[in-house]
């Protein structure tokens, strides 16, 4: 696909995901009973692969605006991931020649970033009186699954999403050329 389409398509994709990600986090959470709260974010692992093909001024007004849904969407409070989503863009934009060194790199990233949102939501919230924070709650019933949830989906979607964004070894963005 041509950087055109990629800039065409880019919203549409990562919008269906951000859609995709409630309705599995939803039915994770059900099959669980309601004990455990694994949220998927398919969005930003595909988030970290678009960066690849888009100018960061780009990515980052598309993840604000996805922010805004999402806020609008799960949380039903705008701000957080109008203000998480664009700094995500931003830090991945910034390191992206680390990153796409090579798988390993990639998938720490994903769990450094899915840790950070998660996080920063949940300290954002309970700031803003919004939410009760028990951190120990946090970590063991929602941030574990969600971690476990995320790890597994990245390494399933890498070969994948490595031809879909066309990277490979001979790829400037891995010989820093």
């Amino acid at each position: 696909m041509s950087r055109f389409t990629f800039q065409f398509f880019s919203p549409i994709l990562l919008f269906l995901l951000l859609i995709l990600d409630g309705q599995i986090t939803h039915v994770l959470t059900s099959l669980s009973g309601g004990t455990w709260t694994p949220v998927s974010h398919l969005f930003l692992i595909f988030l970290v692969y678009s960066v690849t093909q888009h100018r960061s001024s780009y990515i980052i007004i598309l993840a604000a605006l996805l922010g805004a849904v999402y806020d609008s969407y799960y949380l039903g409070v705008y701000g957080i991931a109008t203000l998480l989503f664009p700094l995500i863009a931003l830090f991945v934009y910034n390191i992206e020649s680390v990153i796409f060194t090579n798988r390993w790199t990639r998938l720490f990233t994903i769990i450094i970033i899915v840790t950070a949102f998660e996080v920063f939501s949940a300290v954002i919230t309970a700031a803003f009186g919004l939410s009760q924070l028990n951190f120990l709650n946090f970590v063991v019933y929602q941030l574990a699954p969600t971690l476990l949830l995320n790890i597994i989906l990245a390494a399933m979607l890498q070969a994948p999403l490595e031809l879909f964004y066309r990277l490979r070894k001979s790829h400037f963005r891995y010989t820093g050329k």
